[in-house]
């Protein structure tokens, strides 16, 4: 029998919101000075629906997250298998062993990521197991999106199950408050929110507001390219 690593499937199998933000990046008041129209013009549940509408779109098309929101990510295996498979003991350089090309790594789709909340694993017969975030993986907060990449002399945990083996749930956002956001990102999702408002019953597609509002632009440096 030969051993040869398991065929390398997309990680991002599937995204889904846990728990989604307390609060909106800004508030209908922060809407209407931007619009200069009065409560009496755009109350306060129109504005608050203008607001979330353009917040969720830009959080789907960006893949950031402005207020701390928990998501669960569902996964068939664990990427990588790029190191060869070998039968007794190999010698090498200890550098060799350690090259960063051999680290591997797992990319949460939400970001800011600022917590792991838990990792489970399932075997063929969906039994649940937990993973110590803490003594397999390095969580990394500063990139963008956010990562786990195993410790040195750690290998991924046992994941059986045909689908779905790996449930990833983290929390990714700015803060708990509006005041916590960016400021031109903030600016941005009130653009959006004014171009929806102002093209209201104009037929207004989502992608073209995004681009003709200038919040594109805004984002145009916090876009992850896929390739």
């Amino acid at each position: 029998m030969s051993l040869r690593p398991a065929i390398p499937l997309y990680q991002h199998r599937g995204s889904r919101i846990v728990t989604g933000p307390a609060v909106e990046p800004i508030t209908a008041d922060e809407l209407r000075t931007h619009l200069r129209a009065s409560a009496t013009e755009l109350p306060n549940a129109e504005a608050s629906d203008l607001i979330e509408e353009a917040r969720q779109y830009i959080e789907d098309t960006i893949g950031i997250a402005f207020i701390n929101q928990s998501w669960r990510l569902t996964i068939d295996r664990w990427p990588g298998g790029k190191e060869a498979w070998w039968d007794g003991v190999r010698e090498m350089s200890i550098t060799e062993l350690y090259n960063a090309s051999n680290t591997q790594s797992l990319y949460l789709p939400r970001y800011p990521l600022v917590s792991v909340t838990s990792i489970t694993t399932y075997d063929e017969a969906s039994n649940s197991s937990s993973v110590t975030t803490a003594n397999v993986f390095d969580v990394d907060t500063a990139s963008l999106p956010g990562r786990l990449t195993l410790k040195r002399g750690q290998t991924w945990p046992v994941a059986l199950r045909a689908n779905n083996a790996i449930e990833i749930v983290y929390v990714a956002g700015y803060g708990t408050s509006g005041d916590d956001v960016p400021a031109p990102e903030k600016r941005a999702i009130k653009q959006l929110a004014a171009y929806f408002y102002s093209h209201r019953g104009d037929d207004c597609d989502p992608a073209d507001a995004f681009a003709k509002s200038g919040a594109s632009r805004i984002f145009n440096s916090y876009r992850t390219l896929r390739v």
